[in-house]
């Protein structure tokens, strides 16, 4: 019972808190003011997933909400509310945990990120050090994007960078070369580029289309 009153205790101070940001942030267009709460509300959902019962603590760090506010109105040149001289939610507390709004990062745009792990599967047909490099980078575009939350997310990284290095390293470390018919590579690697382009397309296909921040 306490447990879940902590809970419930912990939902309304986000609430709370997300709500005062939309009020001090009228003065911003409609749509821009829901991605600043969207994205801060996911930022507060994987910080208290990794701290449960900091909630206070997590929100503090990220400031008042009037600063984030009148952070969000200067990036977007526009003049409203808000304390002369406001201070960036960057200098005014603690680091942003990661994954968090970051109301001045740009992310990359969705095609980016769903066209990385096709680019990196035909890359690395030719030079597999690089293909392995534009995975990695695939995989940290696609967790830091806007555009998925974090369950589409792990489907998108196991389908376009978890299995087709499994089936990569399954082949080179447990096959002998000698042993299998020459058409086995090439066989292989169309199955991993169907795979990459399935997930791909599966990425572009339930994404969250958002404006530029």
């Amino acid at each position: 019972m306490k447990a879940e009153n902590a809970g419930a205790t912990e939902r309304a101070l986000v609430e709370q808190y997300l709500a005062a940001v939309g009020r001090e942030a009228s003065a911003l267009p409609a749509q821009r003011r829901q991605e600043l709460v969207a994205d801060l509300a996911e930022h507060i959902e994987v910080a208290l997933s990794e701290r449960p019962g900091e909630a206070r603590d997590i929100l503090g760090e990220l400031g008042d909400p009037r600063t984030i506010a009148a952070t969000a109105l200067q990036e977007a040149g526009s003049a409203g509310p808000g304390p002369a001289g406001p201070v960036p939610v960057a200098e005014a507390g603690a680091p942003e945990p990661a994954g968090g709004p970051g109301t001045g990062r740009r992310r990359s745009p969705d095609w980016v990120v769903v066209g990385l792990p096709v680019v990196a599967m035909l890359l690395g047909t030719l030079v597999g050090a690089l293909g392995l490099v534009l995975r990695i980078i695939g995989v940290v575009v696609l967790c830091r994007s806007r555009h998925w939350d974090w369950n589409q997310k792990w489907v998108g990284v196991t389908v376009t960078a978890f299995l087709p290095t499994v089936i990569a390293l399954g082949y080179n470390f447990g096959v002998s070369a000698d042993d299998v018919p020459a058409y086995v590579p090439w066989l292989l690697t169309g199955l991993m580029l169907v795979v990459v382009a399935v997930g791909a397309g599966w990425l572009w296909k339930v994404r969250t289309v958002r404006e530029p921040v």
